[in-house]
């Protein structure tokens, strides 16, 4: 998984190693070591949040439950939050009727625990709050909150040394751009996050 997040030993190799990986999730349900299940999950999440393969996504996150409660590192619990939350807002914009409302519910609840770190001194989810608050704005149709929340976002994550999640907003940012026909801003974000990808060491992204 990781692997493949970096852009590297794709192909079989991947599929080998996402095989063993779902045999090692399985055996880990089976015998009930829900800490190991857990962070497998937040590393196949995180995986499927960055090639924005969002319907796998969702099916992840409504299978693992909370796997806040099981996860030992801080760090991991709330990473996953941040993605998880991500994952129903994307899922409540390409939905409709009940199930736009439903995730858009679910992307709320979610983000209130980000918001409580943040209220608590945790300054390193910042940036996750713009980004949540850019896509909610994008659901919502508000185009200037969501401007900003992008540009937000971008300039805290940069700040802050979080560099994939600079690239990952950036490629947000271009998708929201070329979706309101703006190419010349679209193409800024998308070569931007190229960039950052770059530096990240995550090569598959450039290609």
């Amino acid at each position: 998984t990781i692997k493949k997040l970096r852009g590297r030993g794709i192909d079989a190799e991947a599929e080998a190693g996402d095989k063993i990986l779902d045999s090692i999730l399985a055996t880990a349900a089976s015998t009930g070591d829900f800490s190991l299940s857990s962070l497998f999950n937040v590393m196949k999440l995180e995986v499927f949040v960055f090639y924005q393969e969002w319907k796998k996504a969702v099916d992840l996150v409504r299978k693992a439950g909370n796997v806040r409660l099981f996860l030992s590192s801080f760090f991991g619990a709330v990473r996953y939050t941040f993605f998880e939350a991500l994952t129903y807002v994307k899922a409540a914009q390409s939905a409709s009727g009940w199930k736009k409302r439903q995730m858009k519910k679910c992307a709320l609840q979610t983000i209130q625990l980000i918001k409580g770190w943040a209220k608590n001194g945790n300054v390193n989810v910042v940036h996750y709050l713009f980004i949540l608050e850019a896509e909610l704005a994008v659901l919502d149709e508000k185009n200037k909150k969501a401007k900003e929340s992008f540009n937000a976002a971008i300039t805290t994550s940069s700040r802050n040394g979080f560099l994939q999640d600079r690239a990952l907003a950036h490629e947000l940012a271009s998708a929201y751009f070329k979706a309101q026909g703006d190419d010349y801003w679209g193409n800024y974000h998308i070569e931007c996050s190229k960039r950052c990808y770059q530096e990240w060491g995550c090569n598959k992204k450039v290609e």
